[in-house]
């Protein structure tokens, strides 16, 4: 048979040490929220500016790929076996000169296949014209004849010259996309501006485009570039695009660089580029007025253009002004304390705000000073994960 089991009684001294550690917990929680909420804000730093009057500028920021203005896609227009290569990546040719070159045995087998011909139907004329009773229709005939073989002779003669593939413009090679026995088809088609091609050979494989206009490399062979004048190739939106102008300056820099270069708006489309469903925006080319060896072709860079320029306009510091209840007010010093005044603000300039009413010129306000937190230094390492000392003497040996 089980025991009952005694119960203990609380001894006097028991519950004294109980019930003093449950007041002592409650003494010290109620002495930490006193301390907390006792504790007053640090005041934010504040400045005494004047409202004045300045030039200000507008401007609208964008973002876009680099691009040379003259870009040259070059292609071979007829067929065969590439048997020599000239151009090589970054080296530098002048207009005219050979990039590369097919093998043009069968073209100049053509060529004497045609000259044959020619002869040939020189002769049947010569014939038709020394025999008698010959019908004048029988002599047109004859001439069409010998026509038409002169102008495959000549066709014939300029496929030779087009087995030599030469730039044409000055410039970068930027791209090679054939090798020495590769087959190419010839198929290429030609399409140029800005240039006068008449008198260079071997250019009916040009595919793509001369001057300002929108060039990609495609399948071309070789692709040259002019390295001395650059665009920047942009969009921008709705909002931004009544204001920008042909003409407008600008500053472009390339991104992950502190260069700035000065371009001019060169164009601007009225034609949206974006896809359905999409915000709308609109093609802007900047053309870069400056030289820089910054610039590399498909980089990114910002741009910023200067829309406008307001003189005289009435503004103070972003930090000036305090929303009350949704209105734009500022604080005006009034001996030992402030004077809330309502204001009516324009435009933004950066980090100023245009007042239209509310204030005047040279009257004081109160704005939130500035507080720039700069991240702690990163450690640099040393040999063996040691941290760097700053002391060349006390680095540690490897």
């Amino acid at each position: 048979m089980k025991q009952a089991r005694t119960r203990q009684r609380w001894t006097r001294r028991r519950w004294v040490i109980t019930i003093g550690a449950a007041l002592a917990a409650i003494a010290l929680a109620a002495g930490a929220v006193w301390w907390n909420a006792s504790r007053a804000p640090a005041p934010q730093a504040t400045e005494v500016v004047k409202a004045t009057r300045t030039t200000e500028t507008t401007t609208v920021s964008l973002a876009g790929v680099l691009a040379p203005q003259q870009q040259a896609n070059v292609s071979f227009a007829v067929p065969g076996t590439v048997s020599s290569i000239a151009a090589r990546v970054g080296g530098r040719v002048d207009q005219g000169a050979e990039l590369a070159r097919v093998d043009d045995r069968d073209l100049r087998n053509a060529v004497a296949l045609a000259d044959a011909q020619l002869s040939a139907a020189r002769a049947q004329l010569r014939t038709a014209q020394d025999t008698s009773g010959v019908s004048s229709a029988q002599l047109a005939a004859g001439r069409a004849g010998v026509q038409a073989a002169e102008a495959s002779a000549e066709q014939a003669r300029s496929r030779v010259a087009d087995a030599r593939l030469t730039s044409p413009i000055t410039g970068i090679v930027a791209q090679v996309s054939i090798e020495v026995g590769d087959q190419v088809s010839g198929a290429a088609g030609m399409s140029s501006s800005g240039a006068d091609l008449s008198s260079l050979g071997g250019l009916s494989g040009l595919a793509g485009s001369l001057g300002g206009g929108q060039a990609t490399s495609g399948g071309a062979h070789v692709v040259v570039i002019a390295p001395d004048a650059w665009k920047l190739d942009a969009q921008v939106g709705t909002a931004d695009l009544p204001s920008i102008k042909a003409g407008q300056h600008a500053v472009v820099t390339p991104v992950g660089t502190s260069i700035s270069v000065a371009a001019v708006v060169d164009t601007v489309g009225i034609v949206a580029s974006g896809s359905s469903g999409q915000a709308a925006t609109f093609p802007v080319t900047l053309r870069v007025t400056e030289r820089s060896d910054a610039l590399f072709s498909g980089s990114d860079a910002d741009a910023v253009i200067t829309t406008g320029t307001v003189e005289g306009v009435l503004t103070i510091p972003g930090e000036a002004i305090w929303l009350n209840q949704n209105n734009a007010t500022v604080r005006r010093p009034a001996g030992s304390g402030v004077d809330i005044v309502t204001v009516t603000t324009g435009r933004r300039f950066g980090d100023r705000i245009e007042i239209l009413s509310g204030l005047g010129e040279g009257d004081e306000v109160i704005a939130r000073r500035s507080v720039v937190v700069t991240a702690p230094p990163r450690p640099q390492f040393g040999p063996n994960g040691q941290l760097a000392s700053p002391d060349p003497s006390t680095t540690p040996a490897r």
